[in-house]
């Protein structure tokens, strides 16, 4: 029986040399605030190394033998969380050289680290900066929006870059994506969430974006 392949047929090159323009933009961007972080004498550097490992070991598990569909968390809101954008972009990077590595890269380095690494740092970012500027500080919204809302935002638009660029460059796998976003969005969310919960508990220092001064004993005016 011939059954129709779902994998995204290979992408048009001029697609390839755009995602190698941007991932080179995005790690050049990022090589200032990496090599900050490499020269600070504090736990966050210590742990970079084995946050990088551990959210590469993750591409062990993903659906790619299913058609060629490729499903997996990605742990970039987190990095950026810990870490800052650009640091996080370096980390993002490596997790896809792990995913060619270990044949779980979506279409090539290039383009697995835009759509995986570089998109949702960038949402991740944003909805950060949107949730710091707009919601009040405490620990409660740094998790449930900084933490579940930027994960789940940042699955979804890595979700929905995959189907929109099955759906225009004729692949099957469109339909296979968004009927999978949501699954996934609660699912990044929940770990997102979880983890960063134990990081600001037992590890604030090692936490980029978290201040408790401002997040569990704010300044209020007299």
């Amino acid at each position: 029986m011939d059954v129709t392949p779902l994998a995204l047929q290979p992408l048009p090159e001029w697609t390839r040399w755009l995602a190698w323009a941007l991932a080179a933009g995005a790690l050049a961007t990022g090589l200032p605030a990496l090599r900050e972080a490499l020269g600070r004498d504090d736990g966050a550097r210590r742990v970079l190394l084995p946050a990088t490992i551990a959210l590469a070991a993750m591409r062990l598990f993903n659906t790619a033998p299913l058609h060629g569909v490729m499903l997996h968390f990605l742990g970039a809101s987190i990095a950026t969380l810990m870490f800052g954008a650009g640091v996080a972009c370096w980390t993002m990077a490596a997790v896809s050289l792990a995913g060619v590595l270990l044949g779980a890269a979506w279409q090539g380095w290039a383009i697995d680290f835009v759509a995986t690494g570089v998109l949702p740092v960038a949402v991740t970012a944003l909805a950060s900066a949107v949730a710091r500027h707009a919601a009040p500080r405490n620990i409660f919204t740094y998790v449930m929006l900084n933490a579940f809302g930027s994960g789940a935002l940042a699955m979804a638009a890595s979700m929905l870059a995959k189907a929109a660029a099955s759906a225009a460059f004729g692949g099957h796998a469109a339909q296979a994506y968004l009927a999978a976003t949501p699954l996934l969005m609660f699912g990044e969310a929940f770990f997102t969430g979880t983890v960063m919960v134990l990081v600001v508990v037992y590890r604030p220092q090692w936490c980029r974006s978290f201040d408790d001064r401002d997040y569990l004993w704010p300044q209020r005016g007299m």
